[in-house]
């Protein structure tokens, strides 16, 4: 369906908007014609038939498109046909994409960009806008996919181009959708569905209230969801959009079930099932007869092949005779010359005889240095055997003096009961690396406010314990000592005394000494809870949303926005609120079937997945979860996840 698989929609609109080909090629019912006719036909006609060739190959085989595109492309720019060039990026671009292959997708369409940006088209750059965005969305690169999506929106604007903004409003809802912002998701809908009435477009118009019933489906407004349906469903089946009519049937059924209406149910369910089926025996009929035809095709051309071969067989068989007594009066001449041959040999064999013995002298000679030399080399093995143990040593005194600087920095993180209390309903997931830990986690007690600090500081093992050991020392001299309890002026502190330590032990030129933190002041009396963060956002999770409340882009230590405040954020807490403050060890880490990062959507999917569970549940279950996932493979960072449920 168009909006629901928007890059299907957009790509099929390029189409739309390239200049048709020549009627003369108009219509392909066996492009196997085409091929032979393309020839013999001159350069300007091989590029009417190459072009129509790829819009026929995109929609049935995207690997024989590239080829054709790629044809095209190389007679486009011999005769510098701009438009013919623009053409066969958005053909490439679209190829590699139905092939999952976003990275040659990504050339071919920022190419196309280019041309747009140099012709000044803004017509075309907001198409090329809205390709970007498509792709980046399959790679997960969500940031640049609003970003390219929005850029094509104001372009559409601008122009008064109501189909373009109808299809950015969809696809900014179906990338929110995507992301769980239901809400964000149904008013882009919203948008996208008044510009579809106002153009009269009757299968926009169906799949827009296809969308909005979906959308809220998952908002839990069943009412309004059916109600929605009901209209996708009713235009659907006047002017006969099955597939629209096919997945409006899919969202009812579920409605239904949801609701508990399993009548209805399961009414919707068999509709839905029965449409399913008879599209998928359409496109095997479809299949089947495409089959028959190259079936046909290349029957008859293995009878005309059968024939030739028959042809070839006697000329043949006449020069194998002939080859026949060529070779034996061949073999006669050989087999006198290798008697001749037999008899030098022996005479030679004799020589050689002689000089094996000569051999045999040298090699026993040899053999006696080969013995010194063993006896020298089992020498040489009982120093490097030396050397080895001494090596053992040093790394068993470097292991014993890591082992007790592990002791000091666990003596300087809260106890277990201090921790417990603090986070009251909460839990702490913490996993070094290596024997000592770059990441910590600082909590204390003031009063009626609790303060808690998950922090990353700058490398793993030693270098990164010893900033740990930094950071906890400032963070009690800062909240004990100097009675600072607001979040964003501790960090503002906290930096400035890091930056002053690095002053002074003449580290000023080196920005990687820095700590990345979250760090929140829950007044549970109040119901309030503030937070400031370097780089460390917070998760905040309430009625199954997820919400990011976003930290400053810089650390606590020396970069170039030292001088700038840290953001103080506010927020109205209730029970059952879920926050979540985690390092970026766990999303860095490398593992599952393709040895890939774990990545923060798959985070994000798990925290909303456990996030109803006991506390205690949560903790053991995303535990599992990056045992799981790293599998056989090395942990590459310390790993920190702090939970907290009010």
């Amino acid at each position: 369906m168009r909006k629901l698989l928007p890059a299907i929609f957009i790509f099929a609109l390029l189409f739309l908007l390239i200049a048709g080909i020549n009627n003369g090629y108009s219509q392909i019912t066996n492009p196997d014609s085409l091929e032979k006719v393309l020839l013999k036909s001159t350069e300007p006609e091989q590029m009417l038939i190459l072009k129509k060739l790829s819009e026929y190959y995109i929609d049935n085989t995207p690997e024989k498109a590239i080829k054709t595109a790629n044809k095209l492309l190389v007679l486009a720019e011999k005769h510098d046909s701009l438009d013919v060039i623009d053409y066969c990026y958005q053909i490439l671009g679209q190829s590699f994409y139905f092939q999952d292959n976003n990275k040659k997708s990504l050339e071919y369409f920022e190419k196309f960009l280019e041309n747009q940006i140099k012709n000044n088209n803004e017509k075309g750059l907001a198409r090329a806008y809205n390709n970007l965005g498509i792709v980046y969305r399959s790679t997960e690169n969500y940031g640049k996919a609003i970003e390219y999506y929005e850029k094509s929106l104001d372009l559409n604007k601008k122009l008064d181009d109501k189909r373009g903004l109808s299809s950015s409003y969809n696809n900014l809802g179906v990338l929110h959708e995507h992301l769980n912002l239901f809400a964000q998701a149904r008013d882009y809908y919203k948008k996208s569905l008044d510009l579809e009435i106002e153009l009269g477009d009757m299968d926009g118009i169906s799949t827009s209230y296809l969308n909005l019933g979906g959308i809220n489906l998952k908002l839990k407004k069943f009412n309004e969801a059916i109600a929605f349906c009901e209209k996708s469903m009713e235009i659907a089946q006047a002017n006969g959009f099955k597939i629209t009519l096919e997945l409006t049937y899919d969202i009812l059924y579920k409605i239904y079930k949801e609701t508990n209406a399993y009548e209805k149910s399961l009414y919707y369910l068999e509709l839905y099932n029965q449409l399913n089926n008879k599209r998928i025996n359409e496109e095997s009929s479809v299949r089947v007869a495409e089959l028959e035809l190259k079936y046909n095709s290349d029957k008859h051309q293995q009878e005309i092949s059968l024939l030739n071969r028959q042809k070839k067989l006697r000329s043949v068989l006449m020069y194998v005779l002939f080859g026949a007594i060529l070779i034996f009066i061949i073999q006669i001449i050989f087999m006198i010359r290798e008697n001749k041959k037999r008899r030098r040999n022996n005479q030679l064999l004799r020589i050689q005889n002689q000089e094996i013995l000569q051999h045999k002298e040298e090699i026993e000679t040899q053999r006696d240095e080969i013995e010194a030399q063993r006896d020298e080399i089992q020498r040489q093995i009982e120093i490097a055997e030396y050397h080895k143990d001494q090596v053992v040593k040093q790394n068993k005194d470097m292991t014993d003096s890591i082992e007790y600087a592990k002791n000091i920095q666990i003596a300087l993180f809260p106890d277990k009961f201090t921790l417990q209390k603090v986070l009251n309903k909460g839990f702490c997931l913490f996993k070094p690396k290596d024997i000592v830990s770059g990441d910590f986690y600082w909590v204390a007690q003031i009063g009626n406010k609790s303060i808690i600090v998950a922090a990353d500081c700058t490398g793993h093992g030693v270098p990164g314990a010893f900033m740990s050991i930094i950071g906890i020392n400032f963070l009690n001299e800062i909240v004990f000592d100097e009675h600072i309890i607001t979040p964003n002026e501790i960090l503002n502190r906290l930096r400035k005394k890091i930056v002053k330590t690095l002053v002074s032990s003449n580290k000023i030129d080196e920005a990687k000494d820095a700590i990345d933190i979250s760090l929140i002041v829950i007044d549970r009396e109040n119901m309030k809870l503030e937070y400031a963060g370097a780089y460390n956002h917070l998760y905040f999770i309430r009625d199954h949303m997820l919400e990011i409340i976003r930290a400053d882009k810089m650390p606590v230590g020396i970069s170039a926005k030292a001088m700038d405040p840290f953001t103080n954020h506010e927020i109205d807490i209730r029970i059952g609120d879920q926050f979540y403050m985690f390092t970026d060890g766990f999303v860095d880490q490398f593992g599952g079937p393709q040895k890939k990062k774990f990545r923060i959507g798959n985070l994000r999917e798990l925290l909303l997945d456990v996030h109803e569970k006991p506390i205690d549940e949560q903790k053991q279950i995303i535990f599992e979860t990056f045992i799981n996932w790293r599998g056989t493979q090395q942990q590459v960072d310390d790993i920190l996840l702090i939970g907290i449920r009010i």
